[in-house]
C-alpha cells in the first residue's frame, strides 16, 4: 500500500529511513511525503508516550498538524494517505 506508484495525486516521497540509535539501543523510522506544487508535508516519526510505548505520530505542515498516532508503520502510513487523500481531492 505504501509504494510510491500508489501514492495520491500531487504527492511524492521524500525520504523514508530508518536509522539505528546507539546510545538508545533501537532503530528509528522516519517518512516524509510532500505535494508537488504546494509547500505541504507528511511526517511520519517514532516518538515515545507517557506510559513509555513506541509509537509512530502522524502529522503534516500548517495549522492543527496532528493527524494521529499509531502502534505500527503501515497504520500510520494509512492515516498519512487519508491525508494526503483529502488534500488532493480539496484542490
Amino acid at each position: 500500500m505504501s509504494t510510491e506508484e500508489n501514492l495520491p495525486e500531487d504527492w511524492m516521497l521524500e525520504t523514508e529511513q530508518t536509522t539505528h540509535d546507539e546510545l538508545m539501543g533501537r532503530d528509528y523510522t522516519t517518512v516524509l511525503y510532500r505535494q508537488e506544487h504546494t509547500r505541504s508535508a507528511v511526517y511520519i516519526n517514532e516518538v515515545i508516550d507517557g506510559a513509555n510505548v513506541w509509537e509512530y505520530n502522524v502529522h503534516h505542515s500548517g495549522r492543527d498538524s496532528d493527524l494521529g498516532t499509531a502502534a505500527d508503520l503501515e497504520t500510520a502510513k494509512q492515516i498519512a494517505f487519508e491525508f494526503m487523500n483529502d488534500s488532493a481531492a480539496s484542490v
